[in-house]
């Protein structure tokens, strides 16, 4: 009886961790511009906690045609009528992270993800690490 116990039990762990999604980025890419490009510059939009961290990654180039912006903001609430089966159900998310390269005012490439904690630096670094590998020529 003891074994048909264990299975029960472990039957309910993998049950609750295969309920844990991990966060799917929206990527787009403008396919009019010639990749990989070879220089970012990085454009400060707002001041937040990740951009230290960002400037860490790589060595931007400020007179670089391609600019880099990072967008990211922690601890969201809404409080949207709209949004309430979602909250209810914890799936709300929490923070999100947005780089977006431009040239000019073109849009080149885009990584955006909805995240159900507070954004960090290894969701700054795997945004990143995506974004070289689409875009940029290997360093």
């Amino acid at each position: 009886m003891s074994n048909i116990k264990y299975i029960f039990i472990g039957i309910v762990i993998l049950i609750f961790m295969g309920c844990e999604e991990k966060a799917k980025p929206v990527i787009i890419e403008n396919s009019a511009i010639k990749k990989p490009i070879s220089c970012l510059a990085f454009e400060k939009v707002d001041n937040n906690a990740l951009i230290k961290e960002l400037e860490s990654m790589y060595s931007f180039l400020d007179s670089c045609e391609y600019k880099l912006s990072l967008k990211y903001k922690k601890d969201i609430v809404c409080n949207s009528a709209y949004n309430t089966n979602m909250k209810s159900m914890g799936k709300f998310p929490k923070s999100f992270i947005q780089l977006e390269v431009r040239k000019g005012l073109t849009p080149v490439y885009s990584y955006y993800v909805d995240l159900y904690h507070n954004a960090n630096s290894d969701d700054l670094r795997e945004a990143f690490a995506k974004l070289k590998e689409d875009i940029l020529i290997a360093h």
